[in-house]
This record gives C-alpha cells, sequence and structure tokens, in this order.
C-alpha cells in the first residue's frame, strides 16, 4: 500500500504538545478524511497548509511535526483508495480510557464534518436520504460523552464504542465511494450533438 508509517497516538500527541497546538491528532485526522470523502484534490502543500491552520501551533512547524502530518496525508490516501474499504480513524489505543478514547472520536467527527464543509461541494448540492442521516449521525457523536451515573459494565462500553467508530469508519468510505462514483459519471456524460432537420424540397 504505502511504505510510509504513521506514528503512535500518543507519540503524535506527545509532538503537538510543546507546540502548543489547539487541537489534537483525532480532530486532525478527521479533517483530512472530510475534504477526502468530500472530493477535495489535495496536494501535500495544501494538506499542511489546511493542518497547521486547524492545529494552530505557536511558532513554525518543525521536521518533528511535519513528517507525521505528510505521513498521516499519504496512509490515509492510501487506504481511501484501496478500494477495501480500508480507512481506520485515527484514535487512542485500546489501552487508553474509555472518556478519552469517546473524546476523541467526537474530536474526529468534528474535523470530518469541518472537513466535508470545505471541500468544495455546491452549496446547492442535494444529498441522499442516506447521505443526510450520515451527515446528522456524524454531528450527534460530537456530542457523544460517557456517562459515568450509569451503570454499565466495561464490556457494554467497550461494545457500544467499538460499535460507533465502525459506523463513523463506513460512513466515510461510503462517502467516499459516493464521490468517487459522481466523478466517474459525469466523465462518462458526453453532449449529445444535434441532429440538423432534414430539408425537404418542394416539387
Amino acid at each position: 500500500m504505502t511504505d510510509a508509517v504513521m506514528m503512535n497516538f500518543d507519540d503524535f500527541c506527545d509532538v503537538l504538545i510543546p507546540l502548543g497546538a489547539l487541537n489534537g491528532p483525532s480532530e486532525l485526522h478527521g479533517l483530512l478524511c472530510g475534504k477526502l470523502c468530500g472530493g477535495a484534490s489535495l496536494t501535500v502543500d495544501q494538506w499542511l497548509g489546511s493542518a497547521w491552520e486547524l492545529l494552530d501551533i505557536v511558532g513554525e512547524p518543525n521536521v518533528d511535526i511535519q513528517e507525521p502530518v505528510i505521513a498521516m496525508y499519504t496512509i490515509t490516501q492510501a487506504q481511501l483508495t484501496s478500494g477495501d474499504y480500508d480507512l481506520q480513524p485515527f484514535l487512542p489505543d485500546d489501552d487508553s480510557d474509555m472518556e478519552q478514547r469517546t473524546q476523541a472520536l467526537s474530536q474526529w467527527c468534528h474535523g470530518f464534518l469541518t472537513g466535508f464543509g470545505s471541500a468544495g461541494i455546491a452549496p446547492d448540492a442535494e444529498f441522499t436520504s442516506d447521505q443526510a442521516d450520515s451527515l446528522r449521525d456524524l454531528a450527534a457523536i460530537v456530542q457523544v460523552t460517557v456517562d459515568d451515573d450509569i451503570d454499565r459494565d466495561e464490556d457494554e462500553q467497550e461494545g457500544d464504542y467499538m460499535g460507533l467508530v465502525e459506523h463513523v469508519r463506513i460512513i466515510a468510505m461510503n462517502f467516499y465511494e459516493d464521490r468517487l462514483q459522481e466523478a466517474a459519471d459525469k466523465n462518462t456524460k458526453k453532449p449529445i450533438a444535434s441532429k440538423a432537420p432534414e430539408s425537404k424540397t418542394l416539387h
């Protein structure tokens, strides 16, 4: 697929903290996915510009942050174009506490919606009912929190969380596939040459 390697989530956070980044790696990855799934054609430089704008880091970006951000772009592009629904939202490892993981998923969805909205989709674009429902689902997940007052065991919480992650992953991939199909449909539509009316001679 690609030789690029995605940095460990915690290590990515450790790189961002000294730079005073405004947002975290999950929201950054969601932004990238939203743009690509919305049909944007991003060069590496364009992606870096979007990344620095979202992160709002202090000072000039250094190689420590440039390398993982470029790797994120390369790997995500490869996952989306593999044809095997390989996309994986960039979230904390399974051994992280549920509150951190849920918050990161919320941030990923927020980033996706931001990226999707800035991907250049026409203001008057019409969405199918399934697409509209998917966007509403992502907006709802942005608001998801862990409720400590509800008596639920860890297995149930884990199941719910993994279900949401899978739902989000499939939503993103479906949007990407829809955009590919729309682009293909546009390319196959050829103008029909108008046929000149036959001249009639009166005898």
